[in-house]
């Protein structure tokens, strides 16, 4: 009789370890990002390997009236290492919300009038990464960008920007540049052109 319990208990322990530990195990590459920044950024974050970013523990977004503050860890890349015309590219982490998940932006300089700006976030929980567009314009005001899908195309379309365009500057900075970095910093599963089980939601798939 002890030797069919502790079989059932061992059984038990197996079970629950499962339902533990699988779902954690990532899916794709987003999931390895988050996971591992989750576990590494309050000491020595994961990214600090790079040399071409400035890695922060966290920063202030958002302050309610009685001073307490919530926090998001970045990654920022130094402008200077990235191809002509890109800038303010960014790894943001969400760890402490509902929406747990990150974004990583960047900014294509098209002219002296404005600059593309490019918002991908990934959703921890339904594991999809939806990429979109946004038009910042010059002379900059904090907070304000044009988010209107109408407006941005009529712009594409009056300076010949095509989606083949938008797909390139996509590459060139997530692809060959954020996630190149991660797969060299990191044991990958995955690579920049096989993201694993994600679903990819392009605002400009059919532009």
């Amino acid at each position: 009789m002890k030797k069919i319990l502790g079989l059932v208990a061992l059984f038990v322990i197996i079970v629950l370890f499962c339902f533990y530990f699988f779902p954690k195990q990532p899916k794709n590459i987003f999931d390895e990002i988050y996971q591992e920044t989750e576990k590494t950024y309050l000491g020595n974050n994961v990214f600090n390997q790079l040399k071409d970013v400035e890695v922060h523990k966290y920063e202030i977004y958002d302050k309610d009236m009685q001073g307490t503050g919530k926090y998001t860890p970045k990654v920022i890349y130094i402008d200077n290492y990235l191809p002509a015309n890109y800038s303010e590219t960014e790894i943001e982490f969400n760890f402490d919300s509902i929406n747990k998940g990150m974004f990583i932006w960047f900014e294509w300089k098209v002219n002296s009038k404005f600059s593309l700006w490019y918002l991908s976030y990934y959703n921890i929980k339904s594991k999809t990464l939806e990429k979109e567009l946004a038009i910042l314009e010059e002379p900059r005001k904090a907070g304000e960008y044009l988010k209107d899908e109408e407006k941005i195309r009529d712009y594409l379309k009056k300076y010949n920007i095509t989606k083949e365009d938008l797909d390139k500057h996509y590459d060139e900075i997530v692809n060959q540049k954020v996630l190149k970095d991660w797969c060299s910093i990191y044991d990958s599963k995955y690579l920049p052109s096989n993201y694993g089980d994600v679903k990819v939601e392009t605002q400009w798939e059919n532009w």
